[in-house]
């Protein structure tokens, strides 16, 4: 089975809709939504309808947890507070509703699904090697998806011997015969220096993952970010991509 994995959309429209578009051609059965669907964005509940279109399993992101009353704004950045604000008034109370009953993790097909990491699944970052073997001490599973971060990338270990790499479109990674913790990069607001929208493709049946990434219209996503009243620094960040 192939599965669409996306992770941190953050109410980013044209974005989405730029992956699931250029994601069709892989007739793909699933989609995992890896969290952080609100904040930063201007379309949070225009995702959140669109994801309810599809055959989708959502866990909510550090954002989402904030909105829906799960989690206390002092884990946030001033500037992530803010968005934080902004947004709220663009999510619906069934939207709210629906974040407030989501699992924090989930499993599926032998795979872990967090948004922060095995640790801490909500809020936990996976920033380097020493962080990433003590979650591969921690998973319940041998392969782990997760998100938060921003970055495409992706953490081996073999024989006790951790590795990692920062990837590009088209990049293909073997599962087999390793531990392995997958990041697809954030859809919504990449900051790993390319901008593009950044996804990937599991292959359940192969054991493969493939790393992709597409433009889209960010000149459009800064126009509204602009109308609904967020910050210069959120709307500039998307040209630059970190």
């Amino acid at each position: 089975m192939k599965v669409l994995v996306l992770s941190d959309i953050h109410g980013n429209l044209e974005a989405m809709e730029a992956v699931l578009n250029a994601a069709s051609a892989e007739n793909w059965k699933e989609l995992w939504f890896l969290g952080d669907l609100c904040g930063y964005g201007p379309d949070p509940e225009k995702c959140y309808r669109r994801l309810l279109a599809e055959k989708y399993i959502f866990i909510p992101g550090n954002h989402d947890l904030y909105l829906c009353g799960r989690l206390k704004g002092d884990f946030f950045s001033k500037e992530a507070r803010r968005a934080l604000i902004t947004s709220r008034s663009l999510i619906s109370g069934e939207m709210e509703t629906h974040m407030k009953m989501l699992p924090a993790y989930r499993e599926r097909k032998g795979f872990l699904l967090v948004h922060g990491s095995p640790l801490e699944p909500s809020r936990d970052y996976i920033l380097g090697e020493d962080k990433a073997a003590d979650c591969f001490r921690k998973a319940s599973k041998k392969w782990t998806l997760f998100g938060h971060s921003h970055v495409q990338e992706y953490y081996s270990s073999r024989k006790g011997i951790i590795s990692s790499s920062r990837t590009a479109d088209g990049d293909r990674v073997s599962l087999k015969g390793k531990k392995m913790l997958i990041n697809p990069g954030s859809a919504g607001q990449p900051r790993d220096g390319n901008p593009e929208a950044a996804w990937g493709i599991l292959d359940t049946g192969s054991r493969e993952f493939t790393f992709r990434r597409t433009p889209y219209d960010i000149a459009l996503t800064q126009s509204k970010m602009r109308a609904a009243g967020f910050s210069d620094f959120l709307i500039e960040r998307l040209s630059r991509g970190k």
